[in-house]
């Protein structure tokens, strides 16, 4: 830009330095607070959450009993198709469907023994989300 005169100068200097002046001014009318809305999908996300978590103990659970947590998980749609497979491979081949059993503890050992012995980034990451489901359906059930 080519200022010509004194005048031009004054009035480009005048407008800088109102819009310099503006730009920390507050917005009438705006609040301070900002507001979250959850839609009632995700409330009942979370009261669903609950409400299987109060049913489950993932430290003292059977076989038959995680099979109805996780078909509850997957028909409320809380976890993926891919996480309920995983959360309901068979631990054992001998496992009798009624004894208890730590999934928790289980699920982690074989994510650590996955780990340690060069399993697929895939299979890791789908455990170590099964291990994190587990551990919020724990740390809700102990809530209760």
């Amino acid at each position: 830009m080519h200022i010509n005169n004194s005048s031009q100068a004054n009035h480009i200097h005048n407008r800088t330095a109102n819009i310099s002046n503006n730009l920390g001014a507050p917005t009438p009318n705006k609040s301070d607070r900002d507001t979250v809305s959850i839609s009632n999908s995700g409330l009942n996300a979370t009261a669903n959450w609950q409400k299987i978590a109060n049913n489950y103990d993932v430290t003292n659970i059977s076989q038959n009993e995680m099979a109805n947590m996780v078909s509850s998980l997957t028909d409320n749609k809380l976890v993926s198709s891919t996480d309920g497979l995983y959360l309901m491979a068979p631990r054992s081949m001998n496992l009798d469907p009624e004894m208890k059993f730590d999934l928790l503890a289980t699920t982690q050992k074989a994510l650590s023994f996955a780990k340690e012995n060069g399993g697929s980034v895939d299979s890791i990451k789908n455990q170590e989300r099964v291990v994190d489901i587990l551990k919020n359906l724990q740390e809700l059930f102990s809530k209760t």
